[in-house]
């Protein structure tokens, strides 16, 4: 691929992030999914670059933040770059991203209503190599834009590494929210026992029925109406649970059980990124 700036945001087993910045006319660029690392290949292989480049080797912004909690890396950065940028965050070996969620900064208000663009300001795809069990998520900027993003990447053994080379993320909810857990069939009131044993001043019948909602939604392949319920129910969540440390609480309640459970957990591990 070809683009002007590349930036690498490299995360290592213990959260710490290094930037390369890397820029050039024309600058051509690839990640390699069938090869193993070389002694002349760059730190953040993967990604290889070619030709006459500028490398500027730098710590991340304050901005930038990642934190590691057990097999789960957390992380968050905020943008503003122009078109034509590409940003990539790579993830240590056996570190696959699970769950993805991003926020538009406000637009300036210009006094003319409607005039707001709905084009998508650029693509995302994620890059897998199981020879070297290295994963990434790359941004392919095509206006100036300036948004957040948030996201967890779990560990896995090295046999459930995902052998397909790439995946373009044109589906919102097969980064979000594993396939396996689309087996559910419904969401029942036993499910939400947790969390009505922790906070007895939700709604659980509202609850229950966006959760089945969405369950519907996400099996007919209606993406835009998934991720607007999703964030209700994510808004509802953080409002109705009082404090942080509810959610924190409640969502590792559901880290056990069955299919139902993973799926309320996905649902809780959102809300509280």
């Amino acid at each position: 691929m070809i683009t002007e700036l590349l930036v690498i945001e490299q995360i290592d087993v213990h959260g710490k992030v290094t930037v390369f910045q890397i820029m050039g006319e024309y600058l051509q660029w690839t990640f390699q999914t069938g090869q193993t690392k070389k002694h002349s290949d760059a730190d953040f292989f993967p990604f290889q670059v070619f030709e006459e480049k500028r490398i500027l080797k730098r710590p991340p912004g304050a901005e930038t933040k990642c934190v590691v909690n057990g097999d789960e890396i957390i992380f968050c950065d905020d943008y503003g770059v122009r078109g034509g940028s590409v940003i990539a965050v790579l993830f240590p070996p056996n570190y696959i991203p699970d769950i993805i969620k991003f926020k538009d900064k406000p637009f300036i208000p210009t006094g003319f209503a409607g005039l707001v663009s709905t084009t998508p300001p650029g693509q995302i795809q994620v890059l897998y190599n199981h020879l070297e069990k290295r994963s990434a998520i790359v941004f392919n900027i095509h206006h100036q834009i300036c948004f957040g993003f948030k996201c967890i990447a779990k560990k896995v053994e090295e046999g459930s590494f995902p052998r397909n080379e790439s995946m373009y993320a044109d589906n919102f909810f097969d980064l979000t929210i594993s396939r396996d857990f689309l087996k559910t069939e419904a969401i029942t009131n036993e499910d939400l026992k947790i969390i009505n044993k922790t906070v007895d001043s939700m709604n659980l019948d509202n609850l229950k029925n966006d959760l089945n909602e969405l369950l519907q939604l996400i099996k007919n392949g209606k993406k835009e109406d998934s991720t607007t319920l999703l964030n209700k129910i994510s808004s509802f969540l953080v409002s109705g649970m009082g404090t942080t440390s509810n959610l924190i609480t409640i969502t590792d309640s559901y880290k056990a059980g069955g299919v139902s459970f993973e799926f309320i957990h996905k649902i809780l591990q959102y809300a509280n990124l």
